[in-house]
């Protein structure tokens, strides 16, 4: 990794400020790939923003930076789908929301600090993997399971009972299309969305 490419690093890049903070996000989720090869693609793509302009990496014109590009790409996407398909239940009176998600990168920490800023009353505990994290106070901690389960008692979700009534009310059996929903929502992620229980699924 560049470590050049710090502080005023990066306002040595050819592009606006725009494209260099474009830029400087793609690098952050790019490092969050599983792919151990992954420092050098970045160190490369770095290489050349710096020689040929940050717009030059971000069109993906050289097969380098379609690399970079689709590295960065897989990460954003999971973080997309987890925060889209991680369904929240609260488990007690102690203001905790449990999920659970399957991830492939290093995403579990961005996943946390989403939920983490978008429910600031509760502690947010999810299990990722065989890992249980937990965000409390701007906080992340973090845990491995091993072979241990999580059984924990949830309390009475009532928002979910609303969000299954609202489902029920748009459901139409007669345009059931499995085909177009496991297009939209890749079946490994079905276990997790409350409402394919209207589907039987």
């Amino acid at each position: 990794m560049d470590l050049a490419l710090t502080g005023e690093g990066w306002k040595n890049l050819k592009g606006d400020p725009a494209a260099a903070e474009i830029f400087r996000r793609e690098v952050s989720l790019a490092l969050l790939h599983r792919d151990p090869a992954k420092y050098a693609v970045i160190d490369r793509a770095i290489e050349q923003a710096k020689e040929k302009g940050i717009s030059y990496v971000l069109c993906k014109v050289s097969t380098e930076a379609r690399k970079f590009m689709k590295l960065a790409r897989a990460v954003g996407a999971e973080k997309y789908r987890a925060t889209a398909f991680i369904r929240l239940q609260p488990i007690d009176q102690h203001r905790v929301l449990y999920g659970e998600f399957q991830i492939e990168h290093q995403t579990a920490e961005l996943i946390m600090l989403h939920f983490m800023k978008r429910f600031p009353k509760f502690n947010v505990m999810i299990v990722f993997n065989s890992e249980v994290f937990i965000g409390r106070n701007k906080e992340i901690f973090r845990q491995a399971l091993g072979d241990r389960k999580i059984d924990l008692p949830k309390a009475p979700d009532e928002f979910e009972r609303y969000w299954l009534a609202f489902y029920r009310s748009q459901y139409i059996p007669e345009r059931r299309n499995i085909k177009y929903l496991k297009r939209m929502i890749p079946k490994k992620y079905w276990k997790w969305v409350t409402e394919l229980k209207e589907f039987g699924l």
